[in-house]
């Protein structure tokens, strides 16, 4: 018997473990099956066809990448599903965009529409004004400088030149205009022709 409890003793005895923890040899020997046990049991886990053999392995890895394709395909697919959420969202979002810009460009033109109709109401009496008065202003820069250059209706080849100049002058200096316009073309005359009055 004391050897019983000289071994049970012994079985006792602390070790003294990885961490510098102090451990029995029966939960050392206990944490061993544990984890050996629970080894086996991943590599169980992870080889749905371990311990298969023959057709019945081949048909299980077969399945197995049945399973894996399929999978594949349900994430592909579930991609698409969401990339195509996504277009649609930024579709609606484009839609929604093109008829507001649809609205406002109606709006203006409408705008644009009444400011029209309004300005041609109004400016008929006043352009007409303004062109009956920018006429007699004309009229009145003719009749002064007629009389400044007597010549003009009576001298033909000074009038004649005088006409062909003015036209020329126009296309080419279209800001010239009323008693400039007439001045530019005595003093090109008089330069031709000379001086005279």
């Amino acid at each position: 018997m004391q050897q019983n409890t000289d071994a049970g003793e012994r079985a006792s005895i602390p070790v003294v473990g990885v961490e510098g923890c102090a451990i029995t040899m029966k939960t050392a020997c206990l944490l061993l099956c544990l984890c050996v046990f629970s080894r086996a049991i991943c590599a169980e886990q992870t080889d749905a066809c371990a311990g298969l053999e023959g057709a019945a392995l081949s048909q299980c890895r077969s399945n197995q990448q049945t399973l894996e394709r399929q999978e594949r395909l349900e994430q592909q697919l579930q991609a698409q599903q969401e990339r195509q959420n996504q277009l649609d969202k930024q579709e609606r979002e484009v839609q929604q965009q093109l008829e507001s810009m649809r609205q406002q460009n109606e709006s203006l033109r409408h705008e644009l529409e009444r400011e029209t109709a309004n300005q041609s109401a109004h400016p008929a009496a006043t352009d007409r004004a303004a062109t009956e008065r920018a006429a007699a202003a004309k009229s009145q820069d003719l009749k002064n400088w007629k009389a400044d250059n007597p010549w003009y209706g009576s001298d033909y080849a000074r009038t004649q030149f005088a006409t062909h100049y003015m036209k020329q002058l126009e296309k080419e200096r279209p800001d010239l205009t009323g008693r400039e316009l007439l001045d530019a073309v005595s003093t090109k005359v008089n330069e031709t022709f000379g001086a005279r009055h």
